[in-house]
């Protein structure tokens, strides 16, 4: 598949990362970056430990990036792993609606193994989905 994705979260810690992943090893182009992505944090260890042990794959090596520092008109889709982080990208960074897709995909940040393997299950399957509907 030729689709270019660009996942967007809070930080770039969990979630974009997880579906970056997800999407790559099902041969799709992807990247990921936060709207509050702060330089210097590495991946989260749950996030990391949940996809791993779930599909082995590995979040590694994984820099956090902001939005701002990616070209934003060059994927296809960018998906916000929230409304909130799709309003933000509506508002701030001006994505257009035709490109813009949102989830609802909790932000686990902080939380148990358990909740990372959910998010995990959830990305995987809003992912599945809008692989079908491309």
């Amino acid at each position: 598949m030729s689709t270019s994705l660009l996942f967007v979260c809070t930080g770039n810690t969990c979630r974009s990362p997880m579906a970056e992943a997800l999407a790559e090893a099902q041969g799709v182009s992807a990247e990921s970056a936060g709207v509050s992505a702060a330089p210097g944090d590495g991946p989260a260890p749950n996030a990391e430990r949940a996809l791993r042990e779930a599909r082995g794959l590995s979040l590694r090596p994984h820099t956090p990036r902001d939005v701002s520092e990616v070209n934003l008109l060059a994927a296809e889709r960018v998906v916000a792993m929230s409304p909130a982080v799709a309003r933000r990208l509506r508002e701030d960074h001006d994505v257009p609606p035709d490109v813009l897709v949102s989830w609802a995909v909790p932000d686990p940040y902080g939380g148990s193994r358990a909740d990372y393997r959910w998010c995990l299950t959830e990305i995987s399957a809003a992912l599945d989905a809008l692989l079908a509907s491309e």
